[in-house]
């Protein structure tokens, strides 16, 4: 997979995801997408590190507990490759993208910063975006890297590593910098993440 070097920027986690929430708010009045219910927040797992131990009920006490929690259903998911996904589900986006940030948050808290990789949001496009058109019901996944501050569209077009739709990805990451997403500007560091389990 190639998982993520680079150096960090000075932008914290909340300054860059919440623009998620003001980019598919401005898509959506346009017409141009549909946000999934799901996304997710992959880590590398280390059972030494005791809130990654303990993590079902150390999510449950900060999505379902106190003022502010968003009672986020949640899943945990270990892949193939040892890499471990919590996977968020809420019919609400702004509740969706504040509970991926509030898992991130938890875990780098709690000794796991460095065992961060990606928040995932997946989501549809139904219409045209600015002069570039996508096809009805493309789906995308908009990718969170917690290493460099910044998301880049990922259209994966079958389940092998390299199935990839390059193209797409190019127009789109233009289109969603337009609207004010944080977009990562090297695209040699938008890497393709296969087997995402939604």
């Amino acid at each position: 997979m190639g998982w993520f070097s680079g150096s960090k920027t000075p932008k914290n986690d909340w300054s860059a995801m919440s623009t998620v929430i003001n980019t598919e708010a401005k898509l959506q009045s346009l017409g141009g997408i549909t946000p999934s219910r799901r996304a997710g927040v992959i880590y590398r797992n280390d059972e030494e590190i005791p809130f990654m131990k303990e993590i079902k009920s150390e999510l449950n006490s900060v999505l379902y507990i106190g003022d502010g929690a968003t009672k986020t259903a949640f899943e945990i998911e270990d892949d193939d490759r040892g890499m471990r996904w919590i996977v968020l589900e809420d019919g609400n986006f702004g509740d969706l993208v504040s509970s991926v940030y509030t898992v991130g948050n938890a875990i780098g808290m709690n000794e796991g910063s460095d065992n961060l990789l990606a928040a995932v949001f997946e989501l549809y496009f139904t219409g045209t975006v600015e002069d570039n058109t996508y096809r009805s019901g493309l789906r995308t996944y908009w990718i969170y890297r917690y290493d460099r501050k910044a998301f880049y569209p990922f259209v994966p077009t079958g389940e092998s590593e390299g199935e990839r739709d390059r193209q797409t990805e190019a127009r789109l990451g233009q289109d969603l910098r337009k609207h004010g997403l944080t977009i990562e500007k090297s695209l040699t560091e938008w890497m393709g993440l296969w087997g995402i389990p939604f």
